[in-house]
């Protein structure tokens, strides 16, 4: 009579076993399927930043590179009026960082003077001194003796230069009518080479 007892209780507490055994399995298998919040984000994340993305305003994230929406600023000219990068009216435009203790920036300037003549209807022209490290009485008398008539902005906290990552001047920055940066020219650029990328821009 005990020994059955005892094999009854036994059999009892295996069955109990066997069946919260079963519901955290199932519980277990359950979470397992369904991915956390903060992975999925991370993935989401990384798949959005590695998806190619249309061409188009609005389209792309803004960074100094090549294929992305080409950081946006405002400036003031050396009249004081002030100019924002993203105000181009459909045009392309062209932003130099110059100074004018800089042989290289004044070994191109001349080319970039004959361009602007030539493209100011078609293209918007942003010649950014790093005033923050130019003297602004040798720059007005270097422009004045060169007979330069390109817009010239005034860069005079450095936080332009520095958004857009410039380590060395000249730096030149091509940028479509979508506000798309499809160039980046570091050092003095040649004639034809400023011409063709010119011609790239406003072509179509």
């Amino acid at each position: 009579m005990k020994g059955q007892l005892i094999r009854n209780m036994v059999v009892g507490l295996v069955i109990v076993v066997a069946v919260a055994g079963a519901i955290w399995a199932g519980g277990s298998k359950e979470k397992a399927s369904q991915p956390s919040s903060s992975k999925t984000a991370v993935d989401t994340s990384k798949k959005k930043e590695e998806q190619p993305v249309s061409q188009g305003k609005g389209s792309r994230e803004e960074r100094p590179q090549e294929g992305f929406r080409a950081p946006d600023f405002t400036l003031k000219t050396m009249d004081g009026k002030e100019v924002r990068l993203s105000d181009n009216d459909g045009k392309p435009a062209l932003i130099n960082f110059w100074a004018s203790w800089c042989p290289p920036c004044k070994a191109e300037m001349p080319h970039i003077q004959e361009a602007y003549e030539q493209y100011k209807g078609k293209v918007n022209f942003h010649m950014v001194n790093l005033a923050v490290q130019d003297n602004p009485d040798e720059m007005k008398k270097y422009i004045q003796k060169e007979k330069f008539t390109f817009p010239i902005l005034l860069d005079e906290t450095g936080e332009v230069a520095q958004e857009y990552n410039v380590t060395g001047i000249p730096q030149t920055v091509i940028v479509n009518t979508e506000g798309e940066i499809v160039k980046v020219v570091i050092g003095a650029m040649t004639k034809d080479q400023l011409q063709e990328l010119l011609k790239m821009v406003t072509s179509g």
